[in-house]
């Protein structure tokens, strides 16, 4: 996430005198990356990029924090400036005005606080505000909202502002929305909530707030407002990012809450509100504080071993520097172990979700020493060596294969329209949908990679005679309600024209590279796409590996797809497990082979698959059975006889011949038609 920050407004609370360059150059090698400066309106905007594990940064005042620390190892002084005097306290108000706060679940929100305030005047906020906030990419409204955009920018703490008398019965509940309900928020927009959004009613249940999001339209500051409800709380980042990913829509706010809002900053927000409240808006604070905080953040502490420092930094870093930085960035110093070289600090709170291991404070000493000061030098030892996955190898290896026998390779979108699944004849309410899609077209997540298939050879065979494309994506499987799919890793290849027995061969080949020998096809009757029995099940020792068949012509005719098409689709997740690449050697025998083609008449739905395999277990001198060629029920068998010791005589062949005839014969009601030798 990327953040822009004046410099004018950086130097309310960083004491320096170095130069905005070096404030850039710096902070860019120690901490958050800089991307650029821009100069507009007699000032210099810094924008930020800040990395998703520390949003303590988020804010001018996190930024100045960290530079306060860098700035002195590069030899410039800086001097963090407070927020406000140590002296300032919140109001106590006796008789205030009333608010009753009901939250459901405080999961949901581990920290509330509200503040209402009285006599407000609404007016354009003064300049500098305004100007800071401009710079800043926020659109200036009035000195209300203004206030609380001001102070997320310059705190990191979201904030909102209702109008207290718009809120009905002065009560407020929070809790998670149920599925259906609605919202027009503050631009305007209606919106459906989804299930488990946090949210805030009235008392008349109407809700006001989509929390941490945007407030509702109905509970909105006006030029009319007379007094105010402010809201400083932190909420559940998870909810916070599901919301939004639901929506589709994202705020300042939103993107703050969702990376987790410190609640330890709370109460330093509101005092400073409330100082600008009084100032900006001649507003008087008229109620007691609501500080809903069930379950405070205890105490974290990290132990460290100095000598772990010098191994996982690779050079020596003084005891006592080592001690000044942690403290400089807000780490104190509970209890040492001089002999032992082990020392114990508390994490501050604006640090808790990011510091857990000993690991984490080195990064923290290694960076503010200087990345740049680490001799590039590897450490000694041998360095680990990380062992490719067998998987992916795979992967590449079919992917080199397909190329060279002539195959494309297509890359598709991981969604599909309903449409496109409805066309191929899976039903789409058994599959999985996307609560929020990128577009109306992409709302499925692939069952199949057929699909995607069929639609690049529309678009194709206008311009080609003969198609021949793959694809090696992953599908999404549902395993049920409220759990993740199952993805597996799935090669589905496309052969254009009556090309069943080409397609089988190229399986057959991929398996002899894959070390898989003799696949067994074993035809299927029905399937959602492939043609009743022209299409086969490819098992391995007992496992299903994948499919080959025919598209049925209503699949084709639905996608408009003129020529027959021949797909086989192979699950590599259960292929590659079964995969070796070790080769075995076999002698060449000095003896030649002799073959033969023997022509049988079988009965109908004979499985040539199970003649084979009959034929070459008779004896071990039969080397090959392959099926060459069949019309109707006449099917053709090249038999290949060698022997390693010696030279085959003819009566010898004769006898095998005999054997098989007669095996074939009685197993298979066949009768032998020709022989060709």
């Amino acid at each position: 996430m990327n953040i822009l920050i004046p410099d004018s407004w950086l130097r309310e609370y960083l004491k320096t005198s170095a130069k905005v360059k070096q404030i850039a150059q710096y902070l860019s090698c120690c901490s958050q990356s800089v991307e650029k400066i821009i100069q507009k309106d007699n000032d210099y905007v810094y924008e930020i990029e800040i990395t998703t594990n520390r949003p303590d940064c988020l804010s001018v005042w996190g930024i100045a924090k960290e530079l306060s620390v860098i700035l002195p190892q590069f030899n410039l002084k800086a001097k963090l400036k407070p927020v406000l005097p140590k002296e300032d306290k919140i109001p106590e108000i006796k008789n205030g005005l009333p608010l009753k706060v009901v939250i459901e679940k405080t999961s949901l929100c581990p920290r509330f606080t509200a503040l209402i305030f009285d006599n407000i005047i609404v007016h354009p906020s003064p300049k500098i505000i305004q100007k800071r906030l401009q710079l800043s990419g926020i659109r200036a409204l009035n000195n209300v909202v203004d206030i609380s955009n001001y102070l997320m920018l310059e705190l990191g703490q979201p904030m909102h502002t209702f109008d207290y008398d718009k809120i009905k019965g002065a009560k407020m509940i929070l809790r998670e929305a149920k599925e259906g309900e609605k919202i027009i928020t503050l631009d305007g927009k209606t919106r459906f909530l989804p299930a488990g959004a946090i949210i805030i009613e009235d008392g008349e249940k109407r809700i006001i707030d989509l929390c941490g999001i945007m407030g509702g339209e109905n509970s909105a500051v006006d030029s009319n407002t007379k007094r105010i409800l402010l809201f400083v709380q932190t909420y559940d980042p998870v909810k916070i990012r599901q919301t939004c990913q639901t929506l589709g829509f994202q705020t300042e706010a939103a993107l703050r809450f969702e990376k987790g809002v410190n609640p330890e900053g709370v109460l330093l927000a509101m005092k400073k509100a409330i100082s600008l409240f009084q100032k900006n808006c001649q507003a008087k604070v008229a109620s007691k504080l609501i500080d809903i905080y069930p379950r405070p953040q205890p105490q974290k502490t990290v132990g460290l071993n100095l000598d772990l420092v010098e191994k996982r930094i690779g050079v020596k870093i003084e005891k006592k520097k080592v001690i000044t930085i942690l403290q400089s960035l807000g780490f104190s110093l509970l209890k040492s172990d001089q002999k032992k070289q082990f020392y114990s600090f508390s994490v501050p709170h604006w640090r808790y979700n990011d510091i857990s291991i000993p690991e984490d404070l080195i990064e923290e000493i290694a960076r503010i020493h200087g990345y740049h000061r680490i001799p590039n030098i590897l450490p000694p030892g041998t360095p680990p060596q990380n062992s490719e996955d067998p998987k992916f190898w795979w992967e590449e290896k079919i992917k080199e294969a397909l190329k060279y026998w002539g195959f494309t390779e297509t890359v598709n979108y991981s969604m599909v329209a309903k449409t496109m699944l409805q066309k191929a004849g899976f039903k789409p309410e058994e599959w999985i949908k996307i609560k929020n899609p990128l577009t109306k077209d992409l709302v499925y997540m692939r069952p199949s990679l057929i699909p995607s298939l069929l639609n690049v050879i529309v678009r194709n065979q206008a311009q080609y005679s003969e198609i021949k494309i793959f694809e090696l994506a992953n599908i999404y499987l549902p395993l049920g309600k409220d759990k993740l799919p199952q993805e597996q890793s799935t090669l589905t290849a496309a052969i254009t024209g009556d090309n069943f027995y080409l397609a089988k061969g190229i399986v057959e080949a991929l398996f002899e590279e894959m070390g898989i020998n003799n696949p067994s096809f074993q035809p299927i009757k029905s399937q959602i796409m492939f043609h009743p029995f022209r299409a086969a099940k490819i098992s391995f020792d007992k496992k299903i590996l994948g499919l080959l068949g025919e598209i049925k012509p209503d699949v084709l005719a639905s996608f408009r797809i003129k020529n027959k098409v021949i797909i086989f689709e192979l699950n590599l997740e259960v292929a590659t497990k079964y995969a070796s690449n070790i080769k075995f050697f076999s002698p060449i025998s000095k003896y030649p082979p002799l073959s033969e083609d023997l022509t049988f008449v079988v009965p109908p739905k004979t499985f040539s698959e199970k003649i084979t395999k009959t034929i070459i277990a008779i004896t071990p001198l039969i080397k090959e059975a392959q099926l060459i060629d069949c019309y109707k029920n006449n099917l053709t068998f090249r038999i290949v006889y060698q022997d390693l010791e010696k030279n085959l005589t003819s009566q010898e062949v004769e006898q095998l011949r005999k054997k098989i005839i007669q095996k074939v014969e009685k197993k298979f009601a066949a009768k032998l038609k020709g022989i060709i030798v």
